[in-house]
């Protein structure tokens, strides 16, 4: 079972994270259309250099630069590269991969961060939810498909996508136990500025009002979704607050059809679906073994 601190609230970490990942899910859909004129080095230093202009009123109100301060550089640091690295492959994967099949690939996260959960953060996690881990990874083996040559290598960026994206968030609950979000959100926007700002006039395309307003709205987006699950992991434990990463496969579905007419064929719902009832069954496990605890405790 998680251990629940004194200064977890579940259900509301449960619903900061389920409105982190719908703006991720509109954050997605808005990168794979800049995709198709700008290169991902340059569609990131540019996100990345409008949200740090949008967090100045909250730096300000915050303490100005002493929002820097941190006692945990390293971890810091681990999380940020885990971070770019995941974001890159995503949006590579994304260019050749179907909006919700990229989206359904990248719920292998939650597994891996219930995972890592146990070294990282001390969590327990016992043989029911490792079992749901192991099938949800045959779940993810249906959505990939591997056949006699191999596995289609957007596929297998986008997979690696998720395991960096999971450490990064094993790393952000980690750090809000003494480090608040404004901190976490600026050192991440600050390393990807850098980082693409430094590649992205090698891989330079013309951009556009267009491409700007795209920039804008994913900035907007992918702010609010970086505080708001921070903010989750904050309120409750990983292994807990993960599996509601699936709630966007709602908005990818939603977005793929409008926008590109792409629709998830059979064994993309079928691979979501396994990898879906694997989550629903680590909740509903964490739910038994949180009575039984409460049970044997009053008695």
């Amino acid at each position: 079972m998680t251990a629940f601190s004194a200064g977890d609230r579940p259900l509301r970490g449960i619903a900061f994270v389920v409105l982190g990942f719908a703006c991720f899910g509109v954050t997605d859909a808005l990168s794979k259309a800049g995709l198709e004129t700008m290169s991902t080095a340059q569609m990131l230093a540019i996100r990345s250099v409008v949200v740090l202009l949008l967090m100045l009123p909250w730096i300000h109100r915050a303490g100005g630069l002493a929002v820097l301060r941190t006692s945990r550089p390293r971890d810091h640091a681990i999380r940020v590269l885990c971070s770019l690295v995941s974001m890159v492959c995503f949006f590579e994967a994304l260019r050749h991969l179907e909006l919700a099949t990229a989206i359904a690939l990248g719920f292998v996260a939650p597994l891996i961060m219930t995972a890592l959960s146990v070294p990282m953060l001390g969590e327990r996690v016992g043989i029911h939810r490792w079992s749901a881990i192991v099938v949800g990874f045959a779940g993810a083996l249906v959505i990939v498909r591997p056949g006699p040559d191999g596995v289609q290598p957007a596929a297998l960026l986008c997979l690696f996508a998720a395991a960096t994206w999971a450490a990064s968030m094993v790393y952000a609950r980690r750090l809000s136990r003494s480090d608040p979000e404004i901190t976490m959100i600026l050192f991440q926007n600050l390393a990807v500025a850098l980082v693409m700002g430094v590649a992205a006039p090698l891989l330079w395309q013309p951009v556009g009002l267009f491409e700007l307003g795209l920039i804008a709205l994913m900035a907007c987006a992918i702010l609010v979704g970086q505080w708001c699950t921070f903010r989750g992991f904050r309120l409750a434990p990983v292994g807990l607050v993960a599996p509601f990463q699936y709630s966007e496969l709602l908005w990818a579905t939603m977005f793929g059809w409008l926008i590109w007419r792409e629709f998830p064929d059979p064994p993309v719902w079928i691979g979501a679906a396994i990898l879906i009832a694997s989550g629903l069954y680590v909740i509903w496990r964490e739910r038994v073994r949180a009575r039984e605890t409460a049970g044997s405790g009053s008695g």
